[in-house]
């Protein structure tokens, strides 16, 4: 049997972005309850399903159509690993996350080994979204679930906060244009090697 490597990449992408997004720190600590959680975790996995078409993402599907003989199980089970070691690593970048050193210091601002991490990765997703599904609502949307996530996505109005506030101390500074500059390398990185690890649409 021929492994489909795109196939099993939009697996991976897929349960590593929902874990993360859904089980972070937004999800553990929000005001509004169980209800907008849930609304989160289907909005997310909505937008991934649309972004990596046919894919599946949750075991629950896969086993359910491996079970009734609609995927043989060799794919089954491959997209079963994929997805599990997708939400590993979502885990483990959640994990890592609380317990970082900051890479600057002296406020509060500081960007850490994780506000990178987090920024590269948001950027690389976002991009992701947007270059398959456009400029829609899916994208927008798909935002605003990083910045409920808690996703450093530094924009234009960072910037004019900054000077409404005066506040240009060196942290604000590094924390804004580092965050732009690291989510769109991440950004980038989607749009050079999307064709080469993500299926056609």
């Amino acid at each position: 049997m021929e492994m489909n490597d795109k196939g099993m990449m939009a697996e991976l992408i897929g349960s590593m972005t929902v874990t993360l997004l859904v089980f972070g720190d937004w999800a553990a600590t929000n005001e509004h309850g169980s209800a907008a959680a849930a609304g989160l975790a289907g909005l997310t996995l909505g937008i991934m399903w649309m972004t990596f078409k046919g894919s599946q993402i949750l075991p629950v599907i896969t086993i359910g159509r491996m079970a009734a003989g609609e995927d043989d199980w060799e794919t089954g089970a491959t997209n079963f690993a994929m997805q599990i070691l997708g939400g590993l690593l979502g885990a483990a970048v959640l994990y890592w996350g609380m317990d970082t050193t900051d890479l600057t210091t002296g406020s509060t601002d500081d960007i850490t080994a994780a506000t990178v991490a987090i920024a590269l990765l948001g950027g690389f997703l976002l991009m992701s979204v947007w270059s398959r599904l456009g400029a829609g609502w899916e994208s927008a949307a798909f935002t605003s679930v990083l910045i409920l996530a808690g996703m450093e996505l530094a924009t234009a109005s960072n910037l004019g906060s900054m000077i409404v506030t005066s506040g240009w101390e060196s942290a604000n500074m590094v924390t804004t244009f580092g965050t732009m500059i690291i989510g769109g390398i991440g950004a980038a990185a989607a749009l050079m090697l999307g064709d080469q690890i993500f299926e056609e649409e």
